[in-house]
């Protein structure tokens, strides 16, 4: 929030494409060419946006919650869906450049019921973060630690390999969270449960500055992701867009903007369809059809334009 008052987060746009295309571009890499989709807030917009999925190479089938029922009892109500094969799960709303090909191997070499991967971050304090042995086996988890009481900073990617007994210890029905109610229930198995890091890029974008910062990052080369658009000047540039009399640095404009004469953005990422004023100056910004937004920190204040920064 803000920006996800009007539009769900798996469709903000990073490079110009929605975050969950990357996640499906994931899954393709790696050989599945059809996916279950559990989907809740504005989940109507996301079903509009991917269709039947042929799109993006993908053959998809949709589940609605009214309630949300949880990260595992969402993936229960697909059951019947995906059947009896190996589960790959990734979540719509994060934004990543990883080879899964490395997991999978693992998973298959340790002879894993479950296994997650992890990526290194520096402040684990968003993030659920992961124990393993000196075998990859997990031996406990933190979630979300208070700065300074952090056991690990390996965090929890949110990109789970399961066996098909998966959905045994997932009850129908009810609410029910891998975190805190699946993973436990594993360990106190002491079912085969292992965790591997990953290189490669990856943000749950989780609030406006780490928004942002992926649209940068992807400027810079840290994403290996298809943009849609021109690289012109260090920037991304979507069709019919006029740049004539703008000055812009480091930024992502979207689809049918309008950019008057005098604009004069620094690290702004201006979404499709947004028209902006005469003389329109402005650094580190989100930019939208519904509204303009400072990024401070880690939050975003509305803002109103034209506005000198």
């Amino acid at each position: 929030m803000p920006l996800t008052t009007s539009r769900p987060k798996p469709l903000l746009p990073v490079a110009n494409r929605p975050v969950m295309a990357q996640g499906l571009q994931t899954l393709r890499h790696i050989g599945i060419t059809a996916a279950c989709v559990n989907v809740s807030y504005h989940g109507g917009q996301i079903m509009e946006a991917f269709g039947d999925g042929r799109a993006h190479g993908m053959r998809l089938h949709w589940s609605q919650e009214e309630e949300p029922t949880g990260t595992a009892g969402g993936m229960k109500r697909m059951q019947s869906l995906l059947g009896d094969d190996q589960v790959v799960i990734i979540a719509g709303d994060a934004m990543l450049d990883l080879d899964l090909v490395p997991l999978l191997a693992a998973h298959r070499a340790c002879g894993a019921f479950a296994t997650l991967a992890t990526v290194t971050v520096s402040d684990p304090s968003e993030y659920g973060v992961v124990v393993t042995d000196a075998e990859h086996r997990i031996m406990h988890f933190q979630e979300k630690p208070a700065p300074g009481t952090e056991i690990s900073h390996q965090a929890n990617t949110g990109i789970y390999i399961f066996e098909p007994g998966i959905f045994d210890l997932i009850p129908a029905g009810e609410f029910c969270d891998f975190a805190l109610n699946v993973f436990p229930e594993i360990l106190r198995r002491q079912l085969p449960f292992f965790a591997f890091p990953l290189e490669g890029y990856w943000t749950d974008i989780g609030n406006p500055a780490d928004y942002l910062q992926a649209n940068l990052d992807y400027l810079a080369g840290g994403i290996r992701v298809e943009g849609r658009g021109q690289r012109v000047n260090g920037n991304l540039i979507a069709r019919d867009v006029s740049v004539a009399g703008a000055k812009l640095v480091q930024c992502v404009i979207g689809d049918d903007v309008v950019l008057p004469r005098g604009t004069d953005l620094t690290r702004c990422v201006v979404w499709p369809g947004t028209v902006l004023p005469e003389a329109c100056c402005m650094t580190s910004a989100v930019l939208t059809p519904e509204g303009s937004y400072q990024v401070e920190g880690k939050t975003a204040r509305v803002i109103d334009i034209p506005i000198t920064v």
